[in-house]
């Protein structure tokens, strides 16, 4: 059986700076939402060059002035191949792309590109030529003019020479291992009790220092996300299902550690019919039954902006009802995996105004991904004006190589003109803002100051 062979073109942009465009497939196609080089079917009849061409303006646009065919690239399917024809394309002057039909783009640097939820025809297609030997090509792989292809390589390349010569992390960010004794019997604690928490899944800074004051912050329905964002280093993939007794088990470990403040986080659960907002509600309620003096902050998904999961949640009553927006709107798209930056207001808009009377609703940012001071400044405005009374801002720090990479070192200097600016221009209750602040980095502290604040 001869299979069929599918023509598909797809451009190959670069920016006067040196960074690639990338967009993603539209929303209800196969794989909606992933990255990939803009482009699309050739039509019966039609050139690489006019399909190229079409594409570029039905998709982004983009006014295409020149196409060259670089390489070609086979990629098989189970009842087809698709050969995609990569184009270098250059575009008419003052042409800018701009976002169609639900899709998004993006320019990228190869340092960018390491984590990116790639398409798996054009993830592959990378591989190939990064794994390519001189006369020694991939039978999927062709090259058609090996000079364009060169420039291709060698901006893949500069992600490793970036590598290769990491910038030391100012004094500010360097945290000191203490609290040993105190560390280890929080650590034996929670092995004993199998339970999560997101200091060790998202490598928090403050580990440390928190467990030294046997503060920890849990995380809800296991330790495996259903979405893979690109600055969050807990695992992603299948989770398995929740676990029953979960809540309870959480409950007896607070009370074991005498915690007068609890904080709950979770990994988001896509495939669960309620998010797990069900989970996270019993949990608080098992706090408030076992520990009846024990505050407890919750830090929620969006639940896909279902509000009937959100209003689950407030019906057990947390001190603190938290959902963190991360970053600001232009980023939101290539930082947080299947997240909408409009949702989340969304969803801490109706907190704030169906929460109980004294519940503070909370969120945080993020710092050093990319973002423009209006940009911060505008983000901070809509959070007011959704009803968030409490803000922290920290650092962003990349986990891993395969994370987002640091656009820049904010300086604690600039945390507190932060702080300043959301607290006397905007209007928040209480701002958190510093290199090393998280969203649930003294938290206490924090509630209370709020509602010292308040009252």
């Amino acid at each position: 059986m001869t299979l069929q062979v599918l023509e598909v073109c797809a451009a190959v942009v670069f920016s006067d700076d040196g960074r690639l465009l990338l967009a993603t497939r539209r929303p209800g196609s196969h794989q909606a939402g992933k990255w990939e080089f803009p482009g699309g079917k050739v039509r019966p009849g039609e050139s690489l060059e006019d399909c190229i061409r079409r594409e570029a303006a039905e998709e982004l646009g983009l006014r295409v002035a020149a196409a060259q065919p670089m390489l070609a690239f086979d990629y098989a399917y189970p009842n087809k191949t698709v050969r995609l024809h990569f184009m270098q394309c250059s575009l008419t002057a003052e042409n800018a792309p701009e976002a169609r039909e639900g899709q998004t783009f993006a320019w990228f640097s190869a340092a960018e590109m390491g984590g990116l939820d790639l398409a798996p025809a054009d993830r592959a297609m990378l591989a190939a030529l990064c794994g390519m030997t001189a006369g020694a090509l991939p039978p999927e792989l062709r090259l058609v003019d090996r000079e364009l292809v060169t420039r291709l390589l060698d901006w893949l390349a500069s992600d490793q020479t970036a590598e290769r010569r990491p910038e030391p992390l100012p004094d500010w960010l360097r945290v000191p291992f203490s609290g040993g004794r105190e560390r280890l019997k929080m650590r034996s604690l929670l092995r004993n009790s199998q339970l999560h928490t997101v200091c060790e899944s998202a490598k928090c800074p403050n580990l440390c220092d928190c467990w030294k004051r046997r503060t920890a912050t849990f995380m809800l329905l296991g330790d495996t996300c259903t979405r893979n964002c690109r600055f969050c280093a807990v695992k992603h993939g299948r989770p398995s299902a929740p676990e029953p007794l979960e809540p309870q088990k959480i409950a007896e470990g607070i009370a074991a550690l005498g915690l007068r403040f609890a904080v709950l986080t979770c990994v988001t659960r896509d495939d669960l019919p309620d998010g797990g907002a069900g989970q996270m509600a019993a949990a608080v309620t098992a706090i408030h039954q076992r520990c009846p003096k024990t505050r407890v902050e919750v830090l929620c998904s969006d639940y896909g902006g279902d509000v009937a999961c959100v209003e689950r949640v407030l019906q057990a009553q947390p001190a603190v009802f938290g959902h963190n927006l991360e970053t600001v709107s232009r980023l939101t798209p290539i930082i947080r995996s299947h997240a909408d930056y409009t949702r989340s207001l969304a969803v801490l808009r109706y907190a704030a105004e169906h929460a109980a009377s004294g519940t503070v609703v909370k969120s945080g940012l993020m710092l050093g991904l990319g973002e423009t001071s209006d940009e911060v400044k505008q983000t901070l405005r809509d959070l007011k004006q959704a009803g968030v009374s409490m803000i922290t801002i920290g650092q962003y720090l990349r986990p891993t190589r395969e994370h987002w990479p640091v656009a820049r070192m904010v300086t604690p200097r600039e945390f507190d003109e932060w702080r300043d600016f959301a607290e006397t221009e905007i209007g928040f209750v209480r701002a958190v803002c510093g290199p090393l602040v998280r969203s649930s980095y003294m938290a206490e502290e924090a509630f209370a100051a709020a509602q010292a604040t308040r009252a």
